[in-house]
Formats: C-alpha cells, structure tokens, sequence
C-alpha cells in the first residue's frame, strides 16, 4: 500500500515538473507569434460609398502602431469576390501593388488581398474596393436593400473600427442590421474588433426618386478638341445599360466643374432637356438628362454629351493645359473609357514625351496632326482618391499659318480642276444640247412621281427631286425601325404571333416598294455628278457600317452563348460594334438633316 502511495506521487511530480517545463515555452511561443508581425492595429476607418449607379467603393484606412514589414492582408466576405471590379492600396504619396484572390491566412471564406509596401512601413494607409452594384436590390418609391461588409477583415485584432455608409445623396431614412443589432444612422463605432471577422451587412435606406438608379456606362468615349486659337470642347459618347426594375426615365452624368455651353443628346442627334443637379462636391459638375423615351432593365442607350471647357493658355510660343484631367469625378463606373486629345492641324505635341506614358496611353504621329489617346477600365470618383496619375501636362506648339493651309489648298484644287473642265468643255460639246429644258420638265413634276426609268448623265437635280428622294428615304428608315418595334414585341410575347406576321408583312412589302424608288432616285443623284452624287455615296457607305455593325452585334451575341468568347471579349466586341453602329447612324442623320435644310431655304 505504501509502495503503491509513492509510485502515486512520483509520478505527480514527474508531471507537474513536465508541466512547468512545457508552460513557459508555450507562452513564449504565443509571445513570439504576436511580436512576429511587428504592428498592431490601433484604428480602421471602414468607409463605404454607394454611388449613383449602385456601384460600392468599400475603403478602409488603417492606422498601425509599429513596422508593417511584410506584406499586409486585408479580406472581405467570400461571397463578394464575384462583385469586386478591382482594388488598390494607398498612402498620402505614393501607390502601393495589391495582388487579389488570396487567402486570407489559414482561413476560409474569405476573399483577399495582399498590400505588397515594398520595403516602407506606412503607419497610416488606405486600402479600397470597388464592387459592382449586383448587391442592391431595389424595392421602388425610392427605397433600396443594400448588401455590404459591415466590416474589414483583418489577422488581427483592431482597438477600434468606425463604420461610415454614405450615398450621393441624404436619405431620408435608413435601417442598418448587422450582426443581429440594429442602427438607424449612416455611421457606427466598435471596439476590440476580432481578427478574421466575418459580418454582413444590410442597409434599408430610403433615398430621393432619382438619385440612386441601377445601371452600368459600358462604354465612354470623350473626343477632347482644341482649336487653332486655344478653345477646347469636349464630345462624351455614353453607352448605358439600364439593370432597374422600374422604367429609366432620365440619368445624372458627372461632368468636370468648369463645362460649360452643355447640350445632352440622343444617339439619334436629338436635343434632350437637361439641367443642373444640385451637389455638395466643389469638384464635380452633375446633369441630369431626361431621356426621350422610356428605357426598361437590360435595355441600352446611347447619349452624347457636348460642352466647352477654359481655353489653353499660351506660353513662350506654345500651348499649356496645365493639371487637365482625363475623366470627371463620375458618380458611376465607366467599364471601358477612352480619353482622345485632337489637336489643331499642324500642332506638334511637347510634353509629355513617349517615354513618359504608360502601357495604357498612345501618341500617334501622323503627317499633319498629333494625337493622344488614353484608355481605362472601370473609372469612378475612386481612382482620383489615390495619387495616381489622373492628369496631365499638355503642351504643344502650333504656326498659325496652318489656319489657312486648307482652305488654300481647296481652293487651288477647285481652280485647277475648275480650268482644266473649261477647256474641256470647250473642245468637246455634250451629246444633250440643252439641260436647261431637262431641269425644267422635272421642275413641273410633281413630287409623288417616281423617278425617271432612263438615266442621263449630267441630268441636274431640282428641289421636287430631293422632296421626293427625303420622303422616301425618311418613309424606309421610318418602316425599320416599325420592324425592330415589332420584333421586340414578339420576343415579349406582347402581341399575337398571326398579328405579328401580318403587320410585319405589311410593313416589310412597304419596305420594298420604298427601296425600288430610293434605287431610283439614287440613279438619278450619282448620274448627275455634282454634290447629290457625294450626298449618296455617303449614305451608302454609311448603310453599309450600320449593317456590318448590327450583323457584327448578332454574330458576337451567338458566339457568347456557344462560349466561344470570354465575357470580357464579348463586351469589348459589343461595344466598338457600337460605336460603329451610332457612328453610322450619326452621319446618315447629319446628311439628312442637310438636305432638309437645303430644301427649306430652297423654298
């Protein structure tokens, strides 16, 4: 019994001096893991700005005490991966390389992103995201369900998270439940925040009708203009899709503070009412469009923004636009966007020098004029949080006696080609005596008459000819555009299949009878050899971009669904098939809208 007790006893002693042993080492080792990072994290300013078009900035600036040496993780909830656009991490001077897609430590569900400081150790630092606006659902009237990271998540313990969610405009009432507590204020603070927090967001909010619409800006292109005296104008050519519940009925565009003489038009080159909306930012100018008709979800637009901006001072000989940004502050997030700076004939670009652009700019040379161009992806009001390069220094030297380098050029031209018909004129006389008596009889015909079956060259045009050849034209553009009308009604299932075959049989036999006269007419027109034979070959060509465009549209529409090309080529292709496509029916519009002027100053 005693020998049992003892054996009891040494063996209470071997463990506890085990134990004593092994604590120690634990400890340090716990120690030793926590002064491995070097910095703890005093405090984050979790931001979270919801734009105009539903698109989420999520920014988070962190303050550390001690050295960030290695590279700093940062995560949001997995389910958020599919929705972030990019991201980019930033101190007071410099930028700083994110890698995305990380884990975040040895835990799972999360999505993050590594900040590589490459040797710095910033104690204050931002890092942003930038979501897209699938995780807003819209529940009409104003009101709005908002789905965000309540807050970042970090691998380590943060002394205090403050929690601020704004939006382009106040609302009237906002409810936000997050982590089963409920607040009813944009902004909330809490402490000892725990490392690897996983915590969903939701945000009822009730905004103004109009200042929060689901959409996306494809495509952006602004053609920067600058005259031989300085003047600068600016052409922005939107393509909007509409992602709303509700019908859109009118869009705010973000425009720089300075714009002036604004007109907003359709892609059709119909004037659209616009007027200022009222903003806080000093830095931004907002219009808002009312649309010429309503645009439901999934439908696009297109629309073309024109206004002047300060003139390009001249210095010691040469031009200066000093600080000129390449995009607004846009309230939105443009997926592609093209920035082209047009210079006058003649102009020769200084600074900046080849060397001095990035992957993403193109200076091109050409005989007579220089060219700038730059493109981005996903632009927004974030990009110009960073300090990154958002502007430039534009300086170019130009001889004023470019201005007149053209007009002297056609007007040599016409004198030679002027002088040289007259002596031809003279050696050789028409088959026709007299046209004089041709242009008189058409001048009797009245405009309904179609157009003559036999065609001589030389034959000049009268005002019935071009009523008639306006009225037919304007008929078949009128009759497409009833086809395209019935065709999305069909697909809509909006009106009856034996209807739609009828109406659309209808309109296709109009159609016809309509192109005959217009093939006629165009006989007439590029017989005749003057300035209506120009007017044609126009059209023609113009027809001919419309119809490759819509035909590249389809084509890339069946490719996608087959999967033959990624999402990213598709919108790509889609949107320079669009640009085409309003580019051609731009310049069909222009030629008809002079030939109705011609006419009406004709009578």
């Amino acid at each position: 019994m005693v020998n049992s007790v003892k054996r009891t006893l040494v063996l209470l002693l071997i463990s506890a001096f085990a134990l004593v042993a092994i604590l120690p080492s634990i400890s340090l080792g716990n120690v030793v893991s926590a002064q491995d990072s070097g910095y703890s994290i005093e405090r984050v300013d979790h931001r979270v700005q919801v734009m105009y078009s539903g698109h989420m900035v999520v920014a988070d600036t962190i303050h550390v005490s001690g050295q960030v040496t290695d590279d700093f993780l940062i995560g949001l909830p997995l389910k958020y991966s599919a929705d972030v656009l990019k991201a980019f991490a930033y101190d007071d001077s410099k930028m700083y390389t994110v890698h995305l897609g990380v884990p975040l430590g040895d835990r799972g569900g999360f999505y993050a992103a590594e900040v590589d400081f490459n040797g710095d150790s910033p104690s204050v630092f931002t890092v942003a995201f930038v979501l897209s606006n699938s995780r807003i659902e819209e529940g009409g009237g104003g009101n709005f369900t908002i789905d965000y990271p309540a807050y970042p998540s970090l691998t380590q313990t943060v002394g205090i998270c403050n929690v601020t969610v704004t939006f382009t405009s106040t609302p009237t009432s906002i409810s936000i439940s997050r982590d089963g507590e409920n607040v009813n204020t944009v902004n909330y603070l809490t402490n000892n925040l725990p490392a690897y927090t996983y915590s969903v967001g939701k945000a009822l909010v009730r905004v103004p009708v109009g200042s929060l619409q689901l959409l996306t800006v494809d495509s952006l292109e602004r053609q920067v203009t600058i005259d031989p005296t300085g003047g600068v104008s600016a052409t922005e050519t939107y393509r909007l899709t509409s992602k709303s519940t509700s019908s859109l009925s009118a869009v705010v565009l973000s425009l720089p503070p300075d714009a002036t003489n604004i007109i907003v038009k359709d892609a059709y080159g119909g004037t659209l009412q616009s007027g200022q909306s009222p903003t806080q930012a000093t830095d931004l100018l907002l219009v808002n469009a009312t649309l010429s008709a309503f645009v439901n979800s999934g439908q696009s637009i297109g629309l073309t923004v024109q206004y002047t901006l300060p003139k390009a001072t001249l210095v010691s000989g040469q031009y200066d636009l000093v600080d000129f940004d390449f995009f607004a502050n846009y309230q939105y997030v443009v997926d592609h966007a093209t920035v082209t700076f047009n210079l006058p004939e003649g102009a020769t670009i200084i600074t900046p020098h080849a060397t001095m652009l990035g992957s993403n700019s193109t200076l091109t040379r050409q005989t007579f004029q220089d060219a700038l161009t730059v493109t981005q992806n996903s632009v927004s009001y974030a990009d110009n949080l960073a300090p990154q390069q958002t502007s430039l220094h534009l300086s170019f030297s130009y001889n004023p006696v470019w201005v007149s380098f053209r007009p002297t050029f056609w007007a040599a031209l016409i004198g030679v080609v002027g002088c040289i018909g007259a002596v031809a004129y003279r050696k050789i006389r028409p088959k026709e005596q007299t046209y004089r008596a041709r242009s008189q009889q058409l001048a009797d015909q009245p405009p309904e008459i179609a157009a003559p079956e036999t065609v001589k060259a030389g034959q000049p045009i009268d005002l019935a000819s071009l009523k008639a050849f306006l009225e037919a034209y304007e008929s078949k553009r009128l009759a497409i555009a009833e086809l395209k009308a019935l065709d999305v009604q069909a697909q809509k299932g909006k009106i009856q299949r034996r209807q739609y075959k009828m109406q659309r049989s209808a309109v296709e036999t109009r159609l016809a009878g309509l192109k005959i006269t217009i093939d006629r007419w165009r006989a007439v027109f590029l017989a005749s050899g003057s300035s209506h034979a120009d007017m044609v070959r126009q059209l023609d060509l113009a027809e001919a971009d419309l119809a490759e465009a819509e035909e590249g549209m389809k084509v890339f529409e069946a490719r996608r669904h087959r999967g033959e090309i990624s999402l990213e080529a598709y919108r790509r292709s889609v949107a320079d098939s669009q640009k085409v496509r309003d580019k051609a029916d731009s310049a069909i519009s222009g030629i008809l809208s002079r030939l109705r002027e011609k006419i009406r100053r004709a009578t």
